[in-house]
């Protein structure tokens, strides 16, 4: 299967993701995905180290195309939210995310039983929905359509070093852990009635890549971003 951009969790907008637009039931996730096309015909990972050649080939091609399959049977099911369900932390098969049930096919798709596997992507769709829903009601703690102007700016302040620092912590602060992070404060922003042009571009001038794999940030750098952002956004009103 060719490379399919939206598949890209990265990519993904907040009203792509917003779970009160997107209806779920994680009590029948496991039924659900096996219902699923693709999971009928789930593959066994060939046998030996995982860091075999042909496994890893393997693992770059026909286990990827499956997990391909299965994001897209997801998507007709329940909406493109679900692309996030492979969003692994560190170096899995998308750089830099919230999710630990799933890594990549070859450390996720068992060599000796498809309902592992299966159970597997359940786990790891419905951690990944915990996610989304932790994330709306962070944002719905800082109301900032209805709050006063003078009070604004130190709210943006206040969420923007919660959410960077909570993210820090779901990701580990592993690989490439920064995408993720600038994508929820590209979300809060938009959330709250900011143009999502304008958020992309206060939250890129706020970060100034300054935040780096494998290293949390100082709180320093954390709060000095937390004020670039809200001093632009406020500038902006």
């Amino acid at each position: 299967m060719a490379y399919n951009p939206l598949l890209t969790p990265g990519d993904l907008t907040w009203d792509e993701v917003d779970p009160r637009r997107h209806p779920f039931d994680p009590d029948g996730a496991a039924e659900a995905v096996r219902a699923l096309a693709p999971a009928r015909r789930t593959p066994l990972r060939p046998t030996g180290h995982a860091a075999n050649s042909d496994i890893i080939r393997w693992s770059h091609g026909a286990g990827r195309d499956w997990a391909d399959e299965m994001t897209l049977a997801m998507v007709e099911r329940w909406g493109r939210w679900t692309v996030g369900w492979r969003w692994a932390h560190d170096e899995g098969d998308y750089d830099g995310g919230p999710v630990g049930a799933w890594c990549c096919p070859r450390d996720s798709i068992s060599a000796t039983d498809p309902e592992e596997t299966l159970d597997r992507i359940a786990e790891a769709l419905c951690e990944w929905r915990y996610w989304l829903e932790d994330t709306a009601d962070r944002f719905d703690q800082y109301p900032l359509d209805r709050m006063p102007a003078e009070d604004r700016q130190d709210a943006w302040e206040r969420a923007t070093v919660r959410l960077v620092t909570q993210v820090v912590d779901r990701t580990g602060g592993g690989s490439g852990w920064y995408g993720h992070c600038r994508q929820v404060l590209i979300w809060f922003l938009t959330r709250w009635g900011v143009v999502e042009e304008t958020a992309r571009a206060r939250v890129d001038k706020a970060i100034d890549g300054r935040f780096l794999s494998w290293t949390a940030p100082k709180l320093t750098l954390v709060d000095d971003v937390a004020e670039r952002l809200a001093t632009s956004l406020e500038a902006d009103s």
